[in-house]
């Protein structure tokens, strides 16, 4: 008897003890993890670690196995709900009947999926059926009007940013692993995500600005490679030194704080390093360094203003590009 009892005091307590184990060793598991942010579709964002070691994702050119450690940023496209691209194709189909009444059915189909039909919504504009492609306009002028824009996504496509090059196809997988310390273990359905942020052990992007290719004339910017958005701190350092007139070399020498005299355009300094979100945005002066909240989502280009003589200026600035993440709290 007395053993019985023992045993049965013995077997909770290893039971609870390997539950406890688990538990830390869900934990750690998560502390080594990359870690990211994740906007979800309706703004939300919330801070997180991807337990997901690798994302397959189906390209023009064949499938890619994409370690998660790699990846510093996903923009989400559209990827449907089980059932929904069925519903969608049918309510397409429906808007050319001969039937009144299933025009209008078809229309309130594609109402009631709201931003999941915008795609398709915007191929059937162009359809050789005049019925068709005027619903489908007027279901678009619709929409856009009940859903923020931010909200109206097109893209059937998504966009994985690695520390190495830019990568654009579909993620296979309908769902990603993550832990959050506030809501533990999580499935993320990629139907819900629109944007990821991970953080890795390589955040610093480092490249060289060439003012014979990027400042010798004004439409001359350097696709950085780096995605950035008003969710992410910006820091640029930068150092080096240009001739702004190489026919006379040493005479007139800057480093991307740029020179005593206005450069081509009249607007900046001649050699100051400059940077824009975007190809139409807004130039803003880097300089030797930078550190600020980009104005809008994009990507980061390089330019350096021209001499004013208009003639090609020599040398290289050395760039490094880091992001980080702005505090929550603070949004």
């Amino acid at each position: 008897m007395g053993a019985l009892r023992l045993s049965c005091l013995v077997i909770p307590i290893l039971l609870a003890s390997g539950v406890n184990q688990a538990q830390g060793f869900g934990k750690k598991n998560a502390s080594l993890a990359p870690q990211a942010e994740v906007r979800f579709g309706d703004g939300s964002l919330v801070r997180m670690a991807i337990l997901q070691e690798s994302l397959e994702v189906m390209t023009k050119y064949g499938k890619l196995t994409i370690p998660v450690g790699d990846i510093r940023r996903i923009e989400f496209g559209m990827h449907l709900p089980e059932g929904a691209g069925t519903k969608i194709q049918s309510a397409i189909r429906k808007m050319g009947s001969d039937v009144y009444k299933q025009r209008e059915e078809a229309v309130k189909d594609l109402l009631d999926l709201e931003h999941y039909a915008m795609p398709s919504l915007e191929k059937a504009v162009r359809s050789g059926d005049l019925e068709v492609a005027q619903r489908a306009s007027s279901v678009i002028k619709r929409l856009s009007e009940r859903i923020a824009p931010e909200n109206l996504r097109t893209k059937d496509h998504d966009t994985i940013q690695t520390v190495e090059f830019l990568v654009t196809g579909r993620i296979i997988s309908p769902t990603i692993k993550a832990h959050s310390a506030h809501f533990g273990d999580l499935t993320l359905k990629l139907t819900d995500l629109r944007t990821m942020h991970l953080r890795g052990g390589k955040d610093e992007l480092e490249l060289t600005v060439d003012a014979s290719k990027y400042g010798s004339a004004t439409d001359q910017w350097l696709d950085s490679g780096t995605v950035v958005d008003p969710n992410l701190r910006l820091i640029v350092r930068s150092d080096g030194q240009i001739d702004l007139w190489p026919q006379g070399p040493g005479q007139y020498m800057t480093g991307p704080k740029g020179y005593t005299t206005a450069g081509k355009g009249g607007t900046f300094m001649a050699g100051t390093l400059l940077g824009r979100v975007g190809n139409d945005g807004k130039a803003f002066v880097i300089g030797e360094q930078f550190e600020g909240i980009p104005p809008r989502e994009g990507r980061l280009y390089l330019h350096i203003v021209p001499s004013p003589w208009n003639n090609a200026s020599a040398g290289t600035y050395r760039v490094k590009i880091r992001t980080d993440y702005v505090a929550l709290t603070s949004r």
